[in-house]
């Protein structure tokens, strides 16, 4: 039986001076916006690569410009179950980021059709409502990809979240123009794509504004 591949992993351990706070406090804070698996207090995990390489860099001349110290590996787990448990781990939290945009993306779907569905007049009259909710979408993006540096390993995940922005900011422009017949083919084709859109031909507004309550 052939030997598994191990994955390649850069480690970065490092100690702040206490007092400051703000100094540990910015460093912790980096380090979620990179997305690392806390291996333990001060230890951090991600799989190797050129970009992750450069960012821990980064980060480990920052710290010593702290009058911290740190210091960066390259390890690989001697553990099968411990290193999947890890890349479980990262892979679980960068799904559930872009898994929030597709969310978000069939909420916004859902919204204008309600609005579609009570005439065109109300789709104008609640164009600054869309605005804000695919303004969340974008920022809830701009956040997963900024997490994201595991590479070709969340790229599903990532070209399904980045699809579902696409159709909305379409169908927002679309609205814009005050299209609302374009509007309506268009939901009618994205129907199933990102999330169950209600069925704003049929069903009356109350009943679904009731169902579609923003959570």
């Amino acid at each position: 039986m052939p030997e598994r591949e191990a994955i390649r992993w850069l480690q970065l351990t490092y100690k702040v001076p206490s007092e400051p706070s703000q100094k540990r406090v910015w460093v912790w804070r980096r380090l979620q916006h990179l997305g690392a698996f806390a291996l333990q207090n001060s230890v951090y995990l991600l799989p190797f690569s050129d970009e992750v390489e450069k960012q821990f860099r980064q980060l480990a001349c920052d710290i010593q410009g702290f009058g911290g110290e740190s210091s960066l590996f390259a390890v690989t787990a001697l553990s099968e179950v411990d290193e999947q448990r890890i890349l479980q781990a990262l892979l679980d939290a960068r799904n559930s980021e872009y898994n929030a945009v597709v969310e978000t993306c069939g909420q916004l779907l859902s919204q204008i059709a309600l609005s579609l569905q009570a005439s065109s007049e109300g789709a104008l009259s609640e164009h600054e409502m869309h605005e804000g909710l695919l303004e969340k979408v974008h920022v809830l993006f701009r956040a997963a990809r900024r997490h994201d540096l595991l590479g070709n390993l969340t790229a599903t995940s990532r070209a399904t979240a980045a699809e579902a922005l696409v159709i909305c900011e379409q169908l927002f422009r679309v609205l814009m123009e005050h299209d609302y017949q374009k509007a309506r083919r268009l939901l009618e084709f994205y129907h199933n794509t990102i999330a169950p859109l209600p069925d704003y031909q049929s069903a009356s507004p109350s009943d679904e504004k009731a169902r579609a309550k923003p959570v």
